[in-house]
Order: structure tokens, then C-alpha cells, then sequence
């Protein structure tokens, strides 16, 4: 809005010269440099503003690069900026640092960061890439645990009459390959958990990427690319379908309030459900 009065200051001089009646409405030239000033530190971060706020692509990745280049480029103090526009980028930067300052909030942003093949460990400090990945390498371990069986379970199992086991099956004719590929089994043991997440994880941030570049969906890469890396793969859909900031949301709660007028006040909460989820999905 504000790049939008800029651009019609003329048309809105020439309006108001016309009607007298509210002539003291017209910007003055201080006003106009106010508004220019705003307008400089505010529009190169509205457009990633706008970017981050998508929700049919992979935005939670994109922060911890993001938060970098405004802070080594776009909010970097220039000379040739006027006092407010340095006061509103210090300000913003300010408040970028307390709303991601938290260690949990951190782990999480560089994981995902971590996790998508367009960034990987780009600009991570020699300290937080290996904390990062010591998360990755416990996360996958803690997924791989087995769960403990309730005791109603076991109970129940017990109660249950013995079933006399299937015949075996018939034995099938050895082949070459069903022999070669036996052998080949034998000679690879049972790797510990941890041990083939770090394995993984290596190959994975030493591969050569020539076919990922800003357009790739980190999503469909893994996709290609689960047989692998099936560990870093599942792991990759918790941390990659999360949304950078509260915009989707929003705009669903924003869709229930229309669903939910008062010609409609009656519906039932299952119905208001159904109707919300046809409104954003049809």
C-alpha cells in the first residue's frame, strides 16, 4: 500500500489541487519521505514475508537461509539509508532474534534445514551442524525402537486358544541368483540403528546434488530418493510438512468464519469439519 502512494503521489497532488475542500489531506513532503524511508526497509521483507507464508510447498526449510541473507544483506546497515529506515531494520532484526531464539526452536529449523536437499548445511557453524546431526542420528534411533506391549496385550494373548501352526511351505527350487543373492545377505550383518543413520546421513550430505536447484520440491526428492536413504526419507516427511508461520492457519480459521455465518448457526461441529475441509480441498 504504502509503495502504492508513492507511485501515485502525482495523481494525488493533482486530486487535491482540484478540491480545496481537502486540500489539508495532501501529503506533505515530510510525509513523503516518512513513507519512503518505511517503504525501503519494509518491502524487500514483505516479499519473503510472502513467500513464507505459502502452504502448498515446503517453507519450515526455508528459514534458518532465509533469517541469513536479511541479516547479512537485506538489514545490513547501508550509508545511504535515512535514520528511520535503519531504526526499522534494527528493530526487525530484533525482533527475528527473540521470536527464533529458543534452543528447541533452533534444533528444529536446522533439522529441517538439514533435511532438504536444496540447503543442507549451507552456512551451519562447525558446532551446530554437529549437534544437528547428532538430533537427526537420536530421533531415527528413538523412531526405530521397538514399543513396549501393554500388559493387556500379553494377557490376552495368554487366553487365547493355541492354534496349530501352518504347514511349512513347500521348498522352493534354488536358482543362481537366490543363492548369489543369500550370500550376499550373509556377508552384509545386522547393522546397529544408529550406526546406519550416521552412514546416511554422511552419504547424504557428501552426495553430489547436479539435479536439485531452487525450484526442486524437497518432498518429491525424497520421494525419488527414499531406497537410499530410508531412514533420513522418513524422517524428512515429519520435519518438511511444517509450516513456517501461522498463514495456513489462519486463512482456515478464516474459511470457518465464513462457513459458519449466522444463516448457518445450526450446524453441527462434524458437518462445519466437512464443510471447511470441501472449502479448502475442492
Amino acid at each position: 500500500m504504502i509503495e502504492r502512494i508513492l507511485e501515485q503521489a502525482p495523481a494525488i497532488r493533482r486530486l487535491f489541487a482540484e478540491d480545496r475542500a481537502h486540500s489539508h489531506l495532501l501529503p506533505t513532503w515530510q510525509d513523503i519521505s516518512v513513507l519512503e524511508a518505511v517503504n525501503k526497509a519494509l518491502k524487500p521483507v514483505a516479499a519473503f514475508t510472502d513467500i513464507m507464508s505459502g502452504e502448498e510447498y515446503v517453507t519450515v526449510s526455508s528459514l534458518v537461509p532465509m533469517l541469513h541473507h536479511l541479516q547479512t544483506n537485506v538489514l545490513q546497515d547501508d550509508e545511504a539509508d535515512a535514520e528511520l529506515t535503519a531504526d526499522i531494520k534494527r528493530s526487525i532484526m530484533r525482533k527475528m532474534d527473540s521470536l527464533y531464539d529458543r534452543e528447541k526452536t533452533q534444533e528444529l529449523l536446522h533439522v529441517a534445514t538439514l533435511l532438504d536437499p536444496r540447503y543442507r548445511a549451507d552456512n551451519f557453524k562447525e558446532d551446530r551442524l554437529q549437534s544437528t546431526k547428532a538430533t537427526v542420528v537420536d530421533e531415527i534411533t528413538e523412531q526405530a525402537a521397538p514399543a513396549p506391549a501393554p500388559d493387556v496385550m500379553e494377557q490376552q494373548q495368554e487366553d487365547q486358544p493355541v492354534i496349530a501352526p501352518n504347514p511349512p511351505p513347500q521348498k522352493r527350487k534354488l536358482t543362481l541368483g537366490n543363492v548369489l543373492g543369500k550370500k550376499r545377505r550373509s556377508e552384509d550383518p545386522t547393522t546397529p540403528i544408529d550406526q546406519r543413520a550416521n552412514v546416511e546421513l554422511e552419504r547424504y550430505l557428501s552426495m553430489v546434488l547436479d539435479d536439485v536447484d531452487g525450484e526442486t520440491d524437497p518432498l518429491m526428492w525424497w520421494r525419488d530418493h527414499q531406497r537410499s536413504f530410508p531412514l533420513l526419507a522418513k524422517l524428512s516427511r515429519k520435519y518438511l510438512c511444517i509450516c513456517a508461520t501461522s498463514s495456513p492457519s489462519e486463512r482456515l480459521f478464516s474459511t470457518a468464519g465464513h462457513v459458519v455465518s449466522p444463516q448457518r448457526s445450526l450446524l453441527k461441529p462434524d458437518k462445519v469439519n466437512m464443510l471447511v475441509f470441501l472449502a479448502k480441498n475442492l
